[in-house]
């Protein structure tokens, strides 16, 4: 009984303990978010909307079968958006990253990024475009630049839910902080304009771009990817906030258990 009371004294003084730590917060508890209907739908073998129009960095009106190069390079597709705070630009860099370590020339694939806000303008994609660009070159070092085959693409909802729908690019509606909740990943375009493969993530092996990018040059539709994608989606952080308190309990409480251990071990040691 002793034992047990002593228990109780400790959790309770572990739950004052917390609850004076945890920030305060205005108004009540908010849920934490419910998981995001967000995701790749792998579509492999479909065609993309060629003929639907966009707008390219420069300000020129396109269509999609308009940036797909001619010459029998394959184009390694992201959806995002331009003004995107979180995982756009990781996976920007990462995908760069991977074609500069993969032994392939930096052309050797088309890289396009497409915006699915439709209210973002050309001028948001010329300056992602410019940053991309910087950092292809920062990657270059000192030793000779051979810029990427990158563009960025805005365009309007009819567009951006066509190219969306027929992918299988899942993505919700955000908030003030990040406006879309959406997955990152690669999507590797046959020269014709066909799923070929998708690659997730924000970061990528070279040697398995290397392969996609020559398979999808060939032609192949390859299998579907395992693996899952990460999300680009912001979370209330006012309900993350409140975690802070459960996490001190929780740290308090394992100390607790281990002590009541201890002393239940020593009591029976002195007991014999």
């Amino acid at each position: 009984m002793r034992a047990a009371l002593a228990i109780a004294l400790v959790l309770a003084h572990a739950a004052a303990f917390a609850q004076a730590l945890a920030p305060a917060r205005d108004g009540p508890l908010v849920p934490a978010p419910a998981a995001l209907d967000v995701g790749f739908t792998q579509h492999l073998g479909a065609e993309l909307p060629l003929t639907a129009p966009f707008t390219d960095s420069a300000g020129r009106a396109i269509r999609l079968a308009d940036e797909l190069p001619r010459d029998g390079r394959p184009t390694l597709l992201m959806l995002g958006y331009h003004r995107c705070p979180q995982l756009c630009g990781l996976a920007t860099q990462g995908l760069l990253e991977a074609l500069r370590q993969s032994g392939l020339p930096a052309a050797a694939a088309r890289i396009l990024f497409v915006s699915v806000d439709s209210t973002e303008s050309v001028a948001d994609a010329a300056d992602k475009r410019r940053a991309d660009l910087g950092y292809a070159r920062v990657l270059a070092g000192a030793g000779p630049y051979d810029p990427p085959a990158i563009e960025r693409l805005v365009g309007p909802s009819a567009s951006i839910a066509a190219l969306s729908r027929r992918i299988g690019f899942v993505y919700r509606s955000g908030d003030a902080t990040a406006r879309f909740a959406h997955p990152a990943g690669v999507v590797v375009v046959t020269p014709d304009g066909h799923v070929s493969r998708y690659l997730m993530g924000v970061r990528f092996a070279p040697t398995e771009l290397r392969g996609a990018v020559q398979a999808a040059a060939d032609g192949q539709v390859g299998n579907i990817s395992d693996r899952l994608a990460l999300l680009c989606a912001h979370l209330d952080l006012r309900a993350g906030a409140h975690s802070e308190a459960a996490l001190i309990v929780t740290r308090i409480v394992g100390l607790a258990t281990l002590a009541c251990f201890a002393v239940f071990a020593w009591r029976r040691r002195e007991s014999r």
